[in-house]
């Protein structure tokens, strides 16, 4: 409780440590129960700022902010939070609800931080909590994917870390706020790089890819969720209108698009789309007027959903067949007609067909980018619209769902929990496409944009009809091969492999030939004289001078154990005695 607020990150984080205390047949009812009430409390709250604390003499207040811009993001973090609950329903682990619990309670905090500090530290949690998903599926792979995805993100929280300390030292100010006056700054450019990293803006985003598919099939869902978006939401928190991220966003865009487009592995295709789809959100920000930051944010609420339905869909199939490459795969659909159902309603939606929530949202964004005239945002943005239609809804959904089976695989039944998600997410994506107008006023700044305009229905149909026939062209050409697609990563561990292969050239055998000769010559010729010489003193004069001290201290013992007899007419005539010494000692002196 911070002053009458409640906060739902809070609820969340204390109370996955509870997880690991109890039984799986209370465990996830509880992690239910737990996101529906973090869902309760958001869409109580009030808002406000809330809450103060003194730390090293400062006193920082307010700790809470709570607008509509934190709501948005806190409202949707909360409903894929509560959907990914329910899609591991029927799992015995507790690590993955733990981890679960705390990653959308630290994403709640990052969007409700008032202050850098509470940010950063509910930042830096976000990262923690990410890598014990990934780390949850307890496999060599997931092992080695998590220390390369702690070590970026531990970069990423230094860069974070140094820019709030020069912030702090050279404002004199903890509110985290919009930045873009202190553009000429030092802390500017670091914090921004530090979120551009978890933003996975290229070529910084190698590591989301690499992660993602190496979790749990539960695991993905919550990761495709928070991460990326927690740092969309610090954007355009902090750096709405900086021009640089105009031109980062659209590259980004086209950049996962051609990615995804090569891919055969389903969660790999699908986390290479993350990055796409936060490229209209990052160009959004940089845009910088109220309808593109109304676009970024909106993009982002509708995004997480079918996002999540997306890989809750390739999860299905994972589990269904235990296959993840779509090489391996078609002709699921024959044995899962629901799940191939929910799949398209997630792919369409990403590809922003009218009645579905991707229409009423990246539209925004792109119209933003129309109406201040930049041509190369607007043409980025809409060739991107055009490449995930293209690899999501026709690559991906025919030869996974629909083409000829290539492997002898069989199939078993998912658990009706999961169904239950999946439609959960299916129907959000329907009404929000739906109703934008009741979606529209969630957003942070008034709209008054109309998606469904005759114009903007044609030419989304007409890009459509285009695109598949591309695909039916290209059919063969587009089949998804067995291969190793090479991204941005491959240049740093080039260059770290070269690096630390330079190092067993040259240091490790200097430190060999000269450091450790040298080192064996203090050895010998320093400590392990000195240290005989010690020991030689020790034995000669130490140990005889503690024998002959305890042997006093015996007979002294003995002495006083003869004068204490518990003798009171003996006490007397010491005391007496003693005064008699006294007496004369002081006559003598005294004369």
């Amino acid at each position: 409780m911070l002053n009458s607020f409640l906060h739902p990150g809070l609820v969340l984080i204390f109370g996955a440590f509870l997880t690991p205390l109890l039984s799986k047949r209370v465990r996830s009812p509880y992690a239910v129960l737990l996101t529906a009430s973090a869902l309760f409390i958001c869409l109580t709250s009030s808002p406000g700022h809330y809450g103060s604390i003194s730390l090293f003499g400062y006193e920082i207040t307010p700790l809470v902010r709570v607008d509509s811009l934190s709501l948005l993001f806190a409202y949707v973090f909360c409903i894929v939070g509560l959907i990914g609950m329910i899609y591991c329903y029927h799992i015995d682990d507790w690590l993955q609800h733990l981890a679960g619990l705390m990653y959308c309670g630290s994403a709640l905090g990052v969007v409700f931080a008032a202050d850098i500090l509470s940010f950063y530290l509910f930042w830096e949690m976000l990262a923690f909590s990410a890598v014990l998903l990934i780390w949850a599926q307890r496999s060599k792979q997931a092992v080695k994917a998590g220390y390369r995805y702690i070590m970026v993100h531990v970069f990423s929280g230094l860069m974070v870390f140094a820019g709030m300390m020069l912030y702090i030292t050279s404002i004199g100010s903890v509110e985290f706020t919009n930045l873009t006056r202190y553009s000429n700054e030092p802390f500017f450019w670091l914090i921004l790089l530090g979120v551009m990293l978890c933003a996975a803006v290229p070529p910084l985003n190698a590591w989301l890819p690499d992660a993602y598919p190496s979790a749990t099939i539960y695991g993905s869902v919550f990761l495709s969720a928070f991460t990326t978006k927690s740092a969309v939401y610090a954007l355009i928190r902090a750096f709405p209108g900086t021009e640089l991220l105009i031109y980062f966003g659209a590259i980004m865009a086209i950049y996962g698009v051609i990615y995804a487009t090569m891919e055969n592995n389903l969660r790999r295709l699908l986390s290479y789309h993350i990055i796409s789809q936060v490229g209209y959100m990052v160009c959004g920000v940089g845009l910088g007027t109220a309808m593109a930051l109304d676009g970024s944010s909106a993009h982002a609420f509708a995004h997480i959903i079918y996002k999540g339905l997306l890989f809750m869909s390739a999860g299905a199939v994972i589990y269904a067949t235990g296959k993840e490459k779509i090489s391996e795969l078609g002709g699921f659909y024959r044995y899962s007609p629901i799940v191939a159902l929910f799949f398209f309603v997630g792919g369409l939606s990403i590809s922003g067909l009218p009645l579905t929530s991707g229409f009423v949202s990246k539209a925004v964004t792109i119209s933003a980018s129309a109406e201040i005239h930049n041509s190369f945002a607007y043409l980025l943005l809409n060739l991107a619209t055009t490449g995930t239609f293209l690899s999501i809804v026709l690559k991906m959904g025919y030869y996974t769902f629909f083409s000829e089976p290539r492997t002898d695989y069989r199939s078993s039944p998912i658990p009706a929990n999961m169904s239950i998600a999946m439609a959960f997410a299916s129907a959000l994506c329907i009404v929000i496409g739906c109703f934008p107008g009741v979606f529209y006023k969630l957003l942070p700044y008034p709209i008054e944009y109309k998606p469904y305009t005759l114009q903007h229905i044609l030419d989304t149909l007409g890009l459509f009809a285009f695109t598949g026939l591309v695909f039916s062209t290209f059919l063969k050409k587009l089949k998804p091969k067995p291969v190793l697609n090479l991204d941005t990563d491959w240049f740093y561990r080039k260059v770290g492999f070269v690096f630390v292969r330079g190092l067993n050239k040259t240091v490790v055998p200097a430190e060999y030939n000269y450091v450790g000769v040298a080192y064996r010559w203090l050895m010998d010729r320093v400590t392990i004289p000195f240290g005989e010489r010690v020991s030689s003193f020790e034995h000669r004069v130490v140990y005889p001078l503690a024998d002959l001290l305890a042997r006093r201290l015996r007979i002294l013992s003995d002495v006083i154990g003869i004068i204490q007899n518990g003798k009171i007419q003996d006490y007397a005539t010491y005391m007496i005695l003693s005064l008699f010494l006294v007496l004369v000692a002081y006559l003598i002196i005294g004369g």
